[in-house]
């Protein structure tokens, strides 16, 4: 396996070296995995998935059924055939000292040909929720919050977002 933590910025969004914010630079990560006992040679896969899959991913590989208390799941389905029962939104979060820092953002793949949406909230910094249309603006240039048309869009983001702070607690 190889992955890294996180990216950087490098003058996206005006910002330098910056990691802690909830664009794709900084949480869009590397994972190559290479198993030839699972894991056909030259396949790429496009379900999303996140650090917290490797632990499960290992334990399983290793014959050690995960605890219920993981949060990850399993890549075995993933890496052995183009499993569509996947996750379809994540939960990214930071949470520091400083309250203005407090970011959270959820990101969904296209549900029944719509585009993928980013939304970040900030929880003690009014009016500065984010929204992009990821697959019209990949660079998250646009914040389109404020747009009678993207409404739906938003509430929908919102529910999801309480739905997944509540499953993760």
């Amino acid at each position: 396996m190889f992955t890294s933590d996180h990216g950087y910025f490098y003058g996206e969004h005006g910002l330098n070296e910056e990691r802690r914010l909830a664009h794709e630079e900084t949480i869009r990560i590397p994972l190559l995995i290479r198993y030839p006992r699972r894991v056909a040679a030259n396949v790429t896969r496009s379900q999303m998935v996140l650090s917290i899959d490797l632990a499960p991913t290992l334990l399983e590989l290793a014959g050690v059924q995960p605890g219920a208390d993981l949060q990850g799941r399993s890549l075995i389905p993933v890496l052995e055939r183009d499993s569509r029962d996947w996750r379809s939104s994540f939960l990214v979060e930071l949470s520091t000292a400083t309250p203005s820092s407090r970011a959270f953002t959820r990101w969904a793949t296209p549900p029944h040909g719509q585009s993928a949406t980013s939304y970040i909230q900030y929880r003690e910094l009014e009016g500065m929720d984010e929204l992009y249309d990821l697959e019209a603006d990949p660079f998250e240039e646009t914040n389109i919050i404020g747009r009678p048309d993207a409404s739906g869009t938003l509430e929908r983001m919102k529910s999801e977002l309480r739905r997944l702070l509540e499953q993760t607690k």
